[in-house]
Protein backbone atom coordinates (compact mmCIF):
# COMPACT_ATOMS: atom_id res chain seq x y z
CA UNK A 1 0.00 0.00 0.00
CA UNK A 2 1.04 3.33 -0.94
CA UNK A 3 1.94 5.52 1.90
CA UNK A 4 -0.21 8.43 0.64
CA UNK A 5 -3.48 7.63 -0.73
CA UNK A 6 -4.56 7.91 -4.53
CA UNK A 7 -6.52 11.00 -4.02
CA UNK A 8 -4.29 12.95 -2.63
CA UNK A 9 -2.78 14.71 -5.55
CA UNK A 10 -3.35 18.66 -6.18
CA UNK A 11 -3.08 20.70 -8.71
CA UNK A 12 -0.53 23.84 -8.54
CA UNK A 13 -1.86 27.33 -9.02
CA UNK A 14 -0.76 27.82 -12.29
CA UNK A 15 -0.68 24.37 -13.98
CA UNK A 16 1.78 23.14 -16.14
CA UNK A 17 2.06 23.50 -19.91
CA UNK A 18 3.73 21.21 -22.26
CA UNK A 19 6.16 22.08 -24.80
CA UNK A 20 5.88 21.41 -28.01
CA UNK A 21 3.88 18.79 -30.21
CA UNK A 22 5.15 15.59 -29.81
CA UNK A 23 5.19 13.93 -26.90
CA UNK A 24 6.04 10.45 -25.12
CA UNK A 25 4.67 8.56 -22.40
CA UNK A 26 6.52 6.33 -20.61
CA UNK A 27 4.60 3.20 -19.25
CA UNK A 28 4.54 2.13 -16.13
CA UNK A 29 6.65 -1.28 -15.76
CA UNK A 30 3.51 -3.27 -13.95
CA UNK A 31 1.06 -4.79 -16.42
CA UNK A 32 -1.89 -3.52 -14.27
CA UNK A 33 -0.33 -0.26 -13.41
CA UNK A 34 -0.32 0.09 -17.22
CA UNK A 35 -3.81 -0.42 -17.75
CA UNK A 36 -4.66 1.76 -15.43
CA UNK A 37 -2.30 4.76 -17.34
CA UNK A 38 -4.70 4.30 -20.53
CA UNK A 39 -7.02 6.68 -19.62
CA UNK A 40 -4.34 9.20 -18.78
CA UNK A 41 -3.26 8.76 -22.50
CA UNK A 42 -6.62 8.78 -23.71
CA UNK A 43 -6.97 12.44 -21.69
CA UNK A 44 -3.68 13.39 -22.97
CA UNK A 45 -4.38 12.84 -26.67
CA UNK A 46 -8.00 14.65 -26.52
CA UNK A 47 -6.07 17.31 -24.81
CA UNK A 48 -3.61 17.73 -27.43
CA UNK A 49 -5.11 16.73 -30.44
CA UNK A 50 -2.66 18.16 -32.87
CA UNK A 51 0.41 16.45 -31.15
CA UNK A 52 2.51 12.97 -32.13
CA UNK A 53 1.52 10.88 -28.76
CA UNK A 54 3.92 7.42 -28.74
CA UNK A 55 4.39 5.09 -25.60
CA UNK A 56 7.41 3.56 -24.73
CA UNK A 57 7.12 0.69 -23.28
CA UNK A 58 8.38 -3.28 -22.09
CA UNK A 59 7.52 -5.62 -25.32
CA UNK A 60 5.37 -7.86 -23.09
CA UNK A 61 3.15 -4.52 -23.21
CA UNK A 62 2.97 -3.95 -26.80
CA UNK A 63 -0.70 -5.68 -27.65
CA UNK A 64 -1.92 -3.55 -24.94
CA UNK A 65 -1.22 -0.45 -26.07
CA UNK A 66 -1.60 -1.53 -29.80
CA UNK A 67 -5.44 -1.91 -29.01
CA UNK A 68 -8.27 0.20 -28.75
CA UNK A 69 -6.31 3.47 -28.32
CA UNK A 70 -7.03 5.93 -31.29
CA UNK A 71 -5.51 8.57 -29.25
CA UNK A 72 -2.17 6.89 -29.50
CA UNK A 73 0.04 7.31 -32.65
CA UNK A 74 3.51 5.05 -31.98
CA UNK A 75 4.36 2.36 -29.59
CA UNK A 76 7.78 2.14 -29.34
CA UNK A 77 9.00 -1.13 -27.00
CA UNK A 78 12.06 -2.48 -25.67
CA UNK A 79 13.12 -5.68 -24.39
CA UNK A 80 14.09 -6.55 -20.53
CA UNK A 81 17.25 -7.30 -21.46
CA UNK A 82 18.09 -3.98 -23.71
CA UNK A 83 20.51 -1.48 -21.77
CA UNK A 84 19.56 2.23 -21.22
CA UNK A 85 21.73 2.82 -23.64
CA UNK A 86 20.45 0.69 -26.38
CA UNK A 87 16.99 2.43 -25.78
CA UNK A 88 17.80 5.71 -25.62
CA UNK A 89 19.25 4.82 -29.23
CA UNK A 90 16.20 3.66 -30.46
CA UNK A 91 14.45 7.08 -29.33
CA UNK A 92 17.24 9.05 -31.46
CA UNK A 93 16.72 6.87 -33.85
CA UNK A 94 13.23 7.23 -34.57
CA UNK A 95 11.75 9.40 -37.04
CA UNK A 96 10.23 11.98 -34.90
CA UNK A 97 12.46 14.06 -31.92
CA UNK A 98 10.19 14.14 -28.68
CA UNK A 99 10.05 17.49 -27.08
CA UNK A 100 8.43 16.13 -24.11
CA UNK A 101 7.97 12.87 -22.09
CA UNK A 102 5.38 12.20 -19.09
CA UNK A 103 7.53 9.41 -16.47
CA UNK A 104 5.65 7.46 -13.79
CA UNK A 105 8.56 5.45 -12.23
CA UNK A 106 12.05 5.69 -12.25
CA UNK A 107 14.11 2.75 -14.37
CA UNK A 108 15.81 2.06 -17.61
CA UNK A 109 13.20 3.77 -19.86
CA UNK A 110 13.22 7.01 -17.85
CA UNK A 111 16.86 7.00 -17.47
CA UNK A 112 16.90 6.74 -21.28
CA UNK A 113 14.31 9.09 -22.07
CA UNK A 114 16.87 11.77 -20.00
CA UNK A 115 20.14 10.70 -22.13
CA UNK A 116 18.01 11.01 -25.42
CA UNK A 117 17.85 14.53 -25.35
CA UNK A 118 14.17 14.46 -24.51
CA UNK A 119 14.25 18.67 -23.38
CA UNK A 120 11.28 18.58 -20.74
CA UNK A 121 10.24 15.55 -18.52
CA UNK A 122 7.46 16.02 -16.48
CA UNK A 123 6.43 13.29 -13.46
CA UNK A 124 5.53 13.34 -9.75
CA UNK A 125 8.76 12.80 -7.20
CA UNK A 126 8.47 8.89 -7.01
CA UNK A 127 11.24 7.44 -5.17
CA UNK A 128 14.57 7.36 -7.36
CA UNK A 129 12.44 9.60 -10.71
CA UNK A 130 13.01 12.83 -9.73
CA UNK A 131 16.42 13.17 -10.61
CA UNK A 132 15.57 12.19 -14.63
CA UNK A 133 13.16 15.64 -14.08
CA UNK A 134 13.14 18.71 -15.47
CA UNK A 135 8.96 19.37 -14.25
CA UNK A 136 8.10 18.38 -11.37
CA UNK A 137 4.44 17.57 -10.20
CA UNK A 138 4.12 18.51 -6.57
CA UNK A 139 2.54 16.03 -4.50
CA UNK A 140 0.22 16.82 -1.00
CA UNK A 141 -0.87 14.65 0.99
CA UNK A 142 -4.59 14.61 2.98
CA UNK A 143 -6.86 12.46 4.68
CA UNK A 144 -9.09 10.52 2.95
CA UNK A 145 -10.48 7.78 1.55
CA UNK A 146 -8.66 5.34 -0.75
CA UNK A 147 -9.53 5.90 -4.50
CA UNK A 148 -8.79 3.81 -7.33
CA UNK A 149 -5.39 4.06 -9.01
CA UNK A 150 -6.49 5.62 -11.87
CA UNK A 151 -6.90 8.74 -10.51
CA UNK A 152 -3.40 8.72 -9.64
CA UNK A 153 -2.40 8.86 -13.67
CA UNK A 154 -5.37 10.97 -14.89
CA UNK A 155 -4.68 14.08 -12.22
CA UNK A 156 -1.37 14.45 -13.66
CA UNK A 157 -3.54 15.52 -16.81
CA UNK A 158 -5.90 17.27 -15.13
CA UNK A 159 -2.34 19.66 -13.72
CA UNK A 160 -1.75 19.63 -17.62
CA UNK A 161 -4.69 21.32 -17.98
CA UNK A 162 -6.71 18.50 -19.55
CA UNK A 163 -10.20 17.70 -18.74
CA UNK A 164 -9.28 14.12 -17.71
CA UNK A 165 -12.06 12.61 -15.48
CA UNK A 166 -14.28 12.38 -18.40
CA UNK A 167 -16.54 9.66 -20.33
CA UNK A 168 -13.83 9.97 -23.16
CA UNK A 169 -11.32 9.10 -21.04
CA UNK A 170 -12.45 5.32 -20.49
CA UNK A 171 -13.70 4.81 -23.83
CA UNK A 172 -13.00 1.56 -24.92
CA UNK A 173 -12.77 -1.03 -28.22
CA UNK A 174 -15.86 -2.21 -29.47
CA UNK A 175 -16.15 -5.50 -28.93
CA UNK A 176 -17.17 -8.36 -31.39
CA UNK A 177 -20.59 -9.59 -31.73
CA UNK A 178 -20.85 -12.15 -29.19
CA UNK A 179 -20.81 -15.70 -29.90
CA UNK A 180 -24.30 -17.82 -30.52
CA UNK A 181 -23.83 -20.14 -27.29
CA UNK A 182 -22.39 -18.57 -24.24
CA UNK A 183 -18.57 -19.11 -24.39
CA UNK A 184 -16.75 -18.49 -20.32
CA UNK A 185 -13.28 -18.03 -20.45
CA UNK A 186 -11.89 -19.28 -16.86
CA UNK A 187 -8.79 -18.04 -15.55
CA UNK A 188 -8.07 -19.61 -12.13
CA UNK A 189 -4.63 -18.35 -11.27
CA UNK A 190 -2.86 -15.03 -10.77
CA UNK A 191 0.29 -13.71 -11.59
CA UNK A 192 -0.11 -12.20 -7.92
CA UNK A 193 0.40 -14.94 -5.81
CA UNK A 194 -1.71 -18.03 -4.47
CA UNK A 195 -3.71 -15.97 -1.84
CA UNK A 196 -4.75 -14.80 -4.60
CA UNK A 197 -6.22 -17.52 -6.39
CA UNK A 198 -9.66 -18.97 -5.22
CA UNK A 199 -9.59 -23.25 -4.32
CA UNK A 200 -10.33 -24.68 -7.47
CA UNK A 201 -12.45 -27.09 -6.55
CA UNK A 202 -15.03 -24.52 -5.97
CA UNK A 203 -14.18 -23.47 -9.76
CA UNK A 204 -15.19 -26.99 -10.83
CA UNK A 205 -18.41 -26.14 -8.70
CA UNK A 206 -19.35 -23.41 -10.41
CA UNK A 207 -18.78 -24.81 -13.75
CA UNK A 208 -21.13 -27.91 -12.63
CA UNK A 209 -23.64 -25.29 -11.82
CA UNK A 210 -23.40 -23.34 -14.64
CA UNK A 211 -23.50 -26.41 -17.13
CA UNK A 212 -26.91 -27.18 -15.04
CA UNK A 213 -28.65 -23.80 -15.90
CA UNK A 214 -27.44 -23.10 -19.23
CA UNK A 215 -27.10 -25.62 -22.22
CA UNK A 216 -24.50 -25.75 -24.89
CA UNK A 217 -22.32 -23.50 -22.63
CA UNK A 218 -18.45 -23.74 -23.16
CA UNK A 219 -15.58 -23.34 -20.82
CA UNK A 220 -12.13 -22.11 -22.09
CA UNK A 221 -8.84 -21.45 -19.57
CA UNK A 222 -7.06 -18.26 -20.50
CA UNK A 223 -3.51 -18.48 -19.41
CA UNK A 224 -1.34 -15.16 -20.74
CA UNK A 225 1.60 -16.69 -19.89
CA UNK A 226 0.95 -19.82 -21.79
CA UNK A 227 0.41 -22.22 -19.01
CA UNK A 228 -0.41 -25.76 -20.30
CA UNK A 229 3.27 -26.60 -19.10
CA UNK A 230 3.37 -24.47 -16.11
CA UNK A 231 -0.07 -25.63 -15.12
CA UNK A 232 -0.77 -29.51 -15.75
CA UNK A 233 2.66 -30.19 -13.33
CA UNK A 234 0.81 -28.44 -11.05
CA UNK A 235 -1.46 -30.54 -8.26
CA UNK A 236 -3.44 -26.91 -7.33
CA UNK A 237 -4.69 -26.65 -11.20
CA UNK A 238 -4.62 -30.59 -12.40
CA UNK A 239 -8.51 -30.92 -11.47
CA UNK A 240 -9.03 -28.72 -14.17
CA UNK A 241 -7.60 -30.26 -16.79
CA UNK A 242 -8.97 -33.64 -16.06
CA UNK A 243 -12.01 -32.68 -17.61
CA UNK A 244 -13.27 -33.22 -20.73
CA UNK A 245 -15.29 -30.03 -20.86
CA UNK A 246 -12.68 -27.86 -20.64
CA UNK A 247 -10.57 -25.81 -23.48
CA UNK A 248 -7.17 -24.63 -23.16
CA UNK A 249 -6.20 -21.14 -24.53
CA UNK A 250 -2.28 -21.70 -25.02
CA UNK A 251 -1.69 -19.12 -27.40
CA UNK A 252 1.20 -17.28 -26.78
CA UNK A 253 0.82 -14.64 -29.56
CA UNK A 254 -0.50 -11.74 -27.10
CA UNK A 255 -2.39 -10.45 -30.25
CA UNK A 256 -4.16 -13.48 -30.59
CA UNK A 257 -4.40 -13.85 -27.19
CA UNK A 258 -6.63 -10.60 -26.83
CA UNK A 259 -8.48 -11.54 -29.99
CA UNK A 260 -9.46 -14.92 -28.64
CA UNK A 261 -10.46 -13.33 -25.09
CA UNK A 262 -12.96 -10.76 -26.69
CA UNK A 263 -14.43 -13.58 -28.66
CA UNK A 264 -15.89 -14.76 -25.64
CA UNK A 265 -18.94 -13.96 -23.66
CA UNK A 266 -17.75 -13.17 -20.56
CA UNK A 267 -14.72 -13.62 -18.17
CA UNK A 268 -14.75 -15.71 -14.83
CA UNK A 269 -10.86 -14.70 -13.22
CA UNK A 270 -8.96 -14.19 -10.32
CA UNK A 271 -7.74 -11.14 -9.31
CA UNK A 272 -4.65 -10.66 -11.31
CA UNK A 273 -3.61 -9.38 -15.09
CA UNK A 274 -6.14 -11.24 -17.08
CA UNK A 275 -8.76 -9.63 -15.37
CA UNK A 276 -7.56 -6.13 -16.78
CA UNK A 277 -6.92 -7.15 -20.11
CA UNK A 278 -10.89 -8.23 -20.28
CA UNK A 279 -11.53 -4.97 -18.66
CA UNK A 280 -8.82 -2.65 -20.95
CA UNK A 281 -11.33 -4.40 -24.38
CA UNK A 282 -14.67 -3.79 -22.61
CA UNK A 283 -15.41 -7.64 -21.86
CA UNK A 284 -17.55 -8.76 -18.75
CA UNK A 285 -16.15 -10.11 -16.37
CA UNK A 286 -16.36 -11.78 -12.75
CA UNK A 287 -13.45 -11.21 -10.99
CA UNK A 288 -13.17 -12.89 -7.51
CA UNK A 289 -10.78 -10.60 -4.98
CA UNK A 290 -8.87 -11.97 -1.98
CA UNK A 291 -6.00 -10.13 -0.61
CA UNK A 292 -6.08 -6.92 -2.61
CA UNK A 293 -8.38 -3.88 -2.51
CA UNK A 294 -10.82 -3.46 -4.92
CA UNK A 295 -11.85 0.12 -3.82
CA UNK A 296 -7.98 1.11 -5.62
CA UNK A 297 -6.79 -2.01 -8.03
CA UNK A 298 -10.40 -3.26 -9.27
CA UNK A 299 -10.47 -3.50 -13.14
CA UNK A 300 -11.96 -0.49 -14.80
CA UNK A 301 -15.83 -0.57 -15.74
CA UNK A 302 -19.24 -1.17 -15.11
CA UNK A 303 -18.83 -4.30 -16.52
CA UNK A 304 -16.51 -5.78 -14.00
CA UNK A 305 -18.09 -7.65 -11.24
CA UNK A 306 -15.83 -7.34 -8.45
CA UNK A 307 -16.95 -10.86 -6.25
CA UNK A 308 -15.27 -10.43 -2.94
CA UNK A 309 -16.05 -11.20 1.15
CA UNK A 310 -14.18 -8.36 3.07
CA UNK A 311 -12.76 -10.11 5.93
CA UNK A 312 -10.53 -8.47 9.36
CA UNK A 313 -7.17 -9.06 7.78
CA UNK A 314 -7.81 -8.07 4.38
CA UNK A 315 -6.29 -6.00 2.30
CA UNK A 316 -3.19 -7.46 3.30
CA UNK A 317 -1.52 -7.82 -0.29
CA UNK A 318 0.41 -10.96 0.81
CA UNK A 319 1.56 -12.96 -2.06
CA UNK A 320 1.00 -16.16 0.10
CA UNK A 321 -1.13 -16.36 3.05
CA UNK A 322 0.89 -16.55 6.73
CA UNK A 323 -3.16 -17.58 8.17
CA UNK A 324 -6.12 -19.62 6.53
CA UNK A 325 -6.70 -18.03 3.38
CA UNK A 326 -9.76 -16.64 4.47
CA UNK A 327 -10.22 -13.95 2.14
CA UNK A 328 -10.98 -16.62 -0.74
CA UNK A 329 -12.28 -19.50 1.70
CA UNK A 330 -15.05 -17.05 2.83
CA UNK A 331 -16.36 -16.49 -1.13
CA UNK A 332 -18.77 -19.33 -1.32
CA UNK A 333 -20.12 -20.83 -4.75
CA UNK A 334 -23.09 -18.89 -4.32
CA UNK A 335 -21.72 -15.84 -4.48
CA UNK A 336 -19.64 -16.56 -8.17
CA UNK A 337 -22.34 -18.21 -9.50
CA UNK A 338 -24.52 -14.65 -8.82
CA UNK A 339 -21.53 -13.05 -10.02
CA UNK A 340 -20.83 -14.95 -13.52
CA UNK A 341 -24.40 -14.63 -14.48
CA UNK A 342 -24.71 -10.84 -13.90
CA UNK A 343 -21.56 -10.61 -15.61
CA UNK A 344 -23.07 -12.66 -18.74
CA UNK A 345 -26.06 -10.44 -18.76
CA UNK A 346 -23.76 -7.74 -20.39
CA UNK A 347 -22.76 -8.93 -23.15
Amino acid sequence: MPARKDGDLHRKKSPLKLEGKHLCVVSPLSFTEACFSVAAVRALGNHCPEATIAVLCPSSQSTLWKTGIAELDHVLSYEDADSVKQIASQLQAFDVQFDSAIIWQAGKAAKAISQAGVAQRLGYPASGLEKYLTDVVSVASQPGPVEHRVRYYLELMSQLGADAFVRSSFEMPALPEPPEKVKIALAPFSEYGSAYQWPVERFLQVIDILNERHTDISWTIFDRQGGRAKMEGDDFFGDLFNRDDLDLSDCDDREEFLNQLAQSSVLLACDGEIAHMAAHIGLPAAVIFGPNGPEWKRPLGKQSVVIREHVACSPCYHAKCPLDLRCQNEVTVEMVVEGLEQAILMR
